[in-house]
């Protein structure tokens, strides 16, 4: 019994921009927005687009959040307070991520994926 060679996930037929989610690909999506994680999959799957896209979009909204906190944090008080507010926003991000992955849509996170597409491409 020898396993069957991966195939790269193709758009949906339909043009609605959902991509069916391979079974080998699922936890290679979880771990693309479980904060540094995500290296994993961005570094290692070669052959999906779709988990390349979901792993450096989630890398990104990593960087970004670990930016803004390190911002966040030198302000007296109100940067201190303020980064309650932020953790659970970019935890909310995730968890909304994980699940659009899952589901086999490329959902893009306003201002991170932008910044995600520069940095690692279109992919």
């Amino acid at each position: 019994m020898t396993p069957e060679p991966l195939q790269p996930v193709p758009p949906a037929p339909n043009g609605s921009g959902s991509n069916e989610v391979r079974e080998q690909d699922k936890i290679m999506l979880v771990l693309a927005y479980l904060g540094l994680l995500a290296l994993i999959p961005l570094l290692t799957v070669k052959d999906s687009p779709y988990v390349k896209y979901h792993a450096g979009q989630g890398f990104t909204l990593t960087l970004v959040s670990f930016a803004v906190a390190l911002v966040m944090s030198v302000i007296p008080v109100i940067g201190w307070l303020a980064l309650c507010p932020l953790f659970l926003a970019v935890l909310v991000v995730n968890i909304v991520g994980i699940m659009k992955a899952l589901k086999g849509e490329r959902w893009a996170i306003p201002g991170v994926s932008d910044l995600s597409q520069k940095m690692f491409g279109g992919a």
